[in-house]
């Protein structure tokens, strides 16, 4: 909320800026809101307005920003006037008229800002063409309220007078000033030293005075220094598509659009017209608005009760909803579990807290709200649609659990009400629901169709630029070579916990991009303009999860957009709920689908049902696994370091799975605070409160404050707040400002000692407490969330194969996680089957033992392919390549779908047990236009009603390897090569394959062993580089990390700066390598492989082999070409002996060389192979 301090009064020579850009323009200006707020300040400025094009997006921003900093804002947009009628569609334009004319718009109080939304709004939704336009009309029907301006000289009006229509110019500006009111439109005047423009000017002065209409000076800002200029251009030239010219260098004639002080506005104009000055302050005078923020302005839809009940109010039916929660929650949970012991309150208590619950939600006037969130995931649960157990604070409230929109007991778990609703502070709750991906859609559906389609849309977000996008962004309008601005990009650090790091933090902490700049002028241009346009407002996209649910048409409240046909707020989200809106999370959760499919799978395939609520939550098997770490795949434990935090704690039940989610974050680990924990948890370090009070609290954590509700349970037994108070002092706390912190310090000591704890003691309390506040997480949502990590650990610890089916089917996309997994698999028992067109479903498929892999995540492979293969099985298993043509009709599967199946070894099991399996593929890839063809001409024969031809699955022609073509058989590296370009990774074959005879006297660690290993021990492996980074350290130097895989498993590798420059020649994705390092295992932490030494597997093939095999190319194997080939191996003297191998039409001779003998390296492999002979080593 801004802050209520009157504005500044004007002065005689003051002036206000009524035509200015922000960045919400989009690629048009580089003034973002809080520099423009600094600047303004510094120029002494009383009052700006906002007018971006065609759009409201930054007002409520630009409002709070200016309110804040003293300076009165004024709402407006500079509107896109169509010709004729918005509603024209035609591109065609009536002589002397132009696409369109931009007006600026002034909001002179509430009821123009409410005008604004409407006109802003309709620009997109009714006359959008390439810009979002108004017309006349729409502009004389929503004027109540409005300051209008005639935009630059070329505009509205001045268009006009440029081009010899005086007449028409009148006629437009009396319009104008019909619609706004006498008074209230003024023609803009504005100084560029362009000489046009100024000719222009003195038209419009002169036109003034014989219409009567008053005078307005502006600038028409798009950046707020003089020297940003080329920045602004580089901004538009990005938008265009086009890059800036040589002599894009800005000159005094074309950087005057920045932000002019009054002195030289008043040193321009204010000779000869000084009233286009005053008028601005006369504007900004009239001006009378408060952008209606805060819970006096809360927009909550009116939820519609059943004709049923309509002698209740939304009271009374709110409460009968809780009444009949209650007794569903007592019969089938509570009652249970008191008859088994497990019942930590009597249903007594449960009645009090939700009677004070009812108390405080009446209160507070939220009924309603409960209502409309109780309804959709009502409708949700209906339909199958899964839902999250909970997420937020919203978890805390045991209303929210009877009417089941949480499915976390609060008062099982001690989460706490007023954490969600505090009675001392109104203000929106704010449920956020995750849903099952796939039923999302359906819910917002349902929530539009039920308050209706104008009344609700989705959330705008801003792409901005980012350090290393405003790098690229400007590189490309400077038309620089793409590699050269990429190497400055990759200068900058990546994300440090996902925050960006600046262009301004890289030049201090990157030394080589600090040289860069000084070395290279173009270098030094690209960095200086990046730091002009870094942060802006580059692009809208659609927030993935919000939604806004309005009581009436949103246009009348907030302005709107479109965006794909989807109708979309102008204002982002926090603006959204700082002016009164409802606005809901609808979040799509892929572990919901996950477990939903997993356990319909178990209730398909073995017929049994998971009752959650039968599952003890310390089950044994479920926390070894995360004890063991194995917590891939696990819900919010999947990553590395979370993994390593299992291992050392050793979770014992939810409630440490709770207190991992909150402390794994950046303050609690750079604070100690979970190796305090971890030590306590095993009793390595004691246990310790500083008054025993404090154990009844914070014993579950023993003893680390991890949780923002201890601080408020704390605050609530040591000093007698009510927790309604409690929260307030943990945000202040949360804060860190002094002034809000002193009160409540002095309040909770005296209640402290009040209640017999000593001064000394009360302060050392209050001050851990602050210490912590910062670090404190939310109880009810780390509890709600390691319920779902809890479930989705059970399943993969008791339905292995089921559980990885249905987690590989939602990654099917992503070939680097179906590789990760399946690596997994493999350790966990469970083979991992190629696809098979007679046995493959869309998705993955669980067996007794293995996962059968699913057909969608073959590359190339859609859907709709994949639904057509599944249907057309169901008439009996494919025979041959032929009969799947056949079958499946012209279309269904293209000619790259069939070589990614083929490739990915799904015709295998249809291969004739003689053909090898390099041979089959290769013979199939090659009859793949003939099998088209035959499934075109079967499709043709069906149409036509024919079916003897060539219709049916029997036949010779059908017969699989007797019509295949010959071919070249593949060699094991193109299977594996192949294989991979089909699925992503390396399945069947494996490159390491072909070098398993060498490897074997290598005394190669295999990877499944290094785990046993000791912090300090040197190994030699051998793998595949995957997933490298290069990375910068604190010092500036480059390191990359990756893992090493073979087949048996990987490890987390790392070059440090000395051995990625040694090296880096072999460190790249997918490059096959011999490593030598160190290996480094903190206790419970997966080792990590630190690099001494890196040579290339194909380097050290070559140089340990006996003898190289060189197969001649069949139509070169005359003279002068075998003498070549000698010259070339007369350059590699060594000891490895040579034997040719020479084709002789159906025979091939094996010549042996004994005087030549050569030093076995990839360089002569690579010489020999460009003049097209095959290498083979042996040893």
């Amino acid at each position: 909320m801004p802050n209520e301090t009157k504005y500044k009064p004007f002065s005689a020579k003051d002036f206000v800026h009524l035509h200015l850009h922000s960045d919400y323009s989009l690629l048009q200006s580089t003034i973002q809101l809080k520099p423009l707020a600094d600047r303004l300040n510094k120029l002494d400025f009383k009052a700006c307005a906002i007018t971006d094009y065609g759009n409201m997006y930054g007002a409520v921003s630009f409002f709070n920003t200016m309110s804040y900093n003293g300076i009165k804002p004024i709402i407006g947009y500079e509107a896109y006037i169509a010709p004729g009628s918005r509603f024209e569609r035609s591109s065609a334009l009536k002589a002397g008229e132009k696409p369109f004319y931009r007006l600026v718009v002034l909001a002179k109080d509430l009821d123009g800002y409410r005008n604004l939304a409407v006109l802003a709004s309709k620009a997109f939704t009714e006359g959008f063409l390439h810009r979002p336009r108004i017309d006349m009309e729409l502009l004389a029907e929503h004027s109540k309220g409005l300051i209008g301006l005639s935009s630059g000289p070329e505009e509205i009006v001045g268009h006009f007078l440029n081009t010899g229509n005086a007449q028409r110019a009148l006629e437009v500006a009396k319009a104008l000033e019909d619609i706004f009111g006498k008074g209230l439109f003024y023609l803009e005047i504005q100084d560029h030293y362009e000489p046009t423009a100024i000719a222009a000017t003195r038209k419009i002065v002169e036109f003034a005075g014989q219409a009567g209409l008053p005078l307005v000076a502006t600038n028409d800002v798009h950046y707020l220094n003089r020297d940003d200029a080329r920045a602004q251009q580089a901004l538009i030239a990005l938008a265009d598509g086009r890059t800036l010219g040589e002599n894009s260098r800005t000159s005094a004639e074309t950087s005057l659009r920045y932000l002019r002080s009054s002195e030289e506005m008043w040193d321009i104009f204010g000779g000869e017209l000084p009233e286009s000055l005053t008028n601005t302050v006369k504007i900004a005078e009239m001006v009378e608005f408060e952008m209606p923020q805060g819970d006096k302005h809360r927009q909550l839809p009116k939820y519609p009760i059943p004709p049923e009940f309509s002698s209740m109010n939304e009271d009374d039916y709110f409460v009968k909803v809780l009444n009949d929660g209650f007794d569903e929650r007592k019969r089938t949970e509570w009652d249970p579990l008191m008859a088994a012991g497990r019942l930590k309150h009597s249903i007594e208590e449960y009645r009090e807290r939700l009677e004070s619950e009812i108390a405080t939600i009446k209160r507070m006037g939220f009924p309603g709200y409960f209502l409309i969130v109780w309804d959709f995931i009502r409708y949700a649960r209906e339909k199958n649609i899964p839902v999250g157990p909970g997420r937020g604070s919203a978890a805390g409230s045991l209303a929210a659990y009877c009417m089941r929109i949480t499915d976390v007991d609060p008062l099982q778990h001690e989460l706490l009400f007023e954490r969600f609703l505090n009675p001392e502070r109104i203000s929106m709750p704010d449920i956020d629901i995750d849903f099952c991906i796939r039923g999302r859609g359906d819910v917002i559906d349902h929530v539009t169709e039920l308050y209706g389609r104008d009344s609700v849309c989705q959330i705008v977000t801003f792409g901005t630029m980012a350090s290393r996008a405003a790098i690229k962004d400007v590189g490309r309008v400077l038309n620089m070579p793409y590699g050269d601005v990429e190497r400055i990009a990759k200068m900058i650090p990546p994300p440090v916990r996902g925050r960006n790091v600046s262009i301004s933090q890289a030049i201090k902490e990157v030394p080589e991009l600090e040289a860069a700049m000084k070395s290279d002028p173009k270098v030094n241009d690209l960095v200086e303009l990046a730091l002009r346009i870094e942060g802006c407002a580059r692009h809208t996209s659609v927030h993935a999860a919000g939604v806004v649910i309005s009581p009436r048409p949103l246009h009348e409240l907030v302005p709107v957009s479109m965006s794909k046909d989807e109708l979309t707020s102008q204002y982002p989200m926090n603006d959204l709920e700082k002016v009164g809106m409802l606005k809901m999370d609808f979040l799509g959760l892929t572990t919901l689908t996950v477990i939903a499919d997993c356990l319909a799978s178990i209730k398909e395939k073995l017929g049994e049902t998971i009752d959650w609520t039968s599952i003890p939550n310390n089950e044994e098997k479920t926390m070894q696994l995360f004890g063991e770490g194995r917590t891939e795949a696990i819900f919010q434990f999947e990553s590395s370091g979370m993994a390593d935090m299992c291992r050392r704690l050793k979770p014992k039940e939810l409630e440490d799975l709770s207190a991992l989610n909150a402390l794994y974050r950046p303050g609690p680990l750079d604070g100690g605070m979970i190796d305090d924990f971890i030590d306590r948890h095993k009793g390595i370090q004691p246990v310790e409160y500083i008054v025993p009070e404090m154990e009844d609290i914070l014993g579950n954590t023993f003893g680390v404050l991890v949780y923002q509700e201890q601080i408020m349970q704390l605050a609530q037994k040591l000093a007698g707040y009510s927790l309604g108070d409690a929260d307030l002092m943990r945000r202040a706390m949360g804060k860190k400002k002094v002034e809000e912190m002193l009160p409540h310090e002095e309040k909770f000591i005296n209640g402290a000692v009040e209640r017999g704890i000593k001064p000394k003691t009360a302060k050392e309390i209050f001050d851990l407490m602050a210490k912590f506040a910062d670090y404190g997480f939310n109880r009810s949502h780390s509890m709600a969330y390691a319920v779902l990590a809890f479930q989705t650990a059970y399943l993969k610890a008791h339905y292995p194969a089921h559980f990885y089916a249905s987690v590989l089917s939602h990654e099917a996309q992503d070939s680097a996680k179906v590789y990760k997994y399946s690596t997994e698999l493999r350790s966990l028992g469970l083979e991992l089957l190629p696809p098979d067109i007679n046995e493959s479903d869309e998705g993955f498929t669980p067996g007794e033992s293995a996962v059968r892999y699913g057909l969608t995540a073959i590359k190339g492979m859609g859907t709709a392919s994949v639904q057509a293969i599944v249907e057309a099985r169901k008439q009996g298993k494919f025979a041959s390549l032929y009969d799947f043509c056949s079958r499946l009709g012209s279309g269904a599967v293209n000619r790259r779908g069939l070589e990614s199946l083929i490739a990915a070894g799904a015709f295998d099991t249809l291969m004739p047990p003689e053909m090898s399996v390099g041979e089959w593929r290769a013979r199939m890839t090659e009859a793949i236009d003939g099998a088209l063809q035959h499934g075109q001409r079967a499709a043709t024969d069906r149409e036509r009603g024919q079916s003897g031809l060539f219709g049916g699955a029997a036949g010779d022609e059908t017969a699989s390897e007797a019509v295949l073509p010959s071919a070249t058989p593949w060699t094991q590296m193109e299977i594996s090569q192949h294989e991979k370009a089909s699925i992503g990774f390396y399945l069947s074959a494996h490159p390491l394959d072909n070098y398993s005879g060498m490897l074997s006297g290598l005394n190669l660690r295999n990877f499944t062993e290094l785990g046993e290993l000791n912090s300090g021990d040197m190994v030699l492996v051998a793998g595949i580089i995957s997933g490298l980074q290069v990375r910068q350290s604190k010092k500036g130097n480059r390191f990359c990390m990756f893992r090493l895989e073979d087949r048996s498993g990987g490890i987390k590798t790392i070059a440090w700066g000395e051995a990625f420059q040694a090296f880096s020649a072999f460190l790249k994705d997918d490059e096959m390598v011999i490593v030598s390092g160190k290996i480094e295992a903190g206790e419970g932490q997966e080792p990590t492989l630190i690099v001494n030494e890196v040579r290339s597997l194909d380097d050290s093939v070559a140089a340990a082999a006996r003898a190289i095999n060189i197969t001649l190319p069949a139509d070169r194997n005359d003279q002068a070409f075998v003498e070549d080939i000698f010259v070339t191996l007369g350059t590699h003297h060594g000891r490895c002996e040579v034997y040719l191998n020479v084709p002789a039409g159906d025979a091939v001779v094996r010549v042996h060389a004994p005087v030549t003998r050569v030093a076995g390296s990839r360089l002569l492999q690579r010489e020999l192979e460009s003049k097209g002979c095959r290498i083979d080593w042996t040893h």
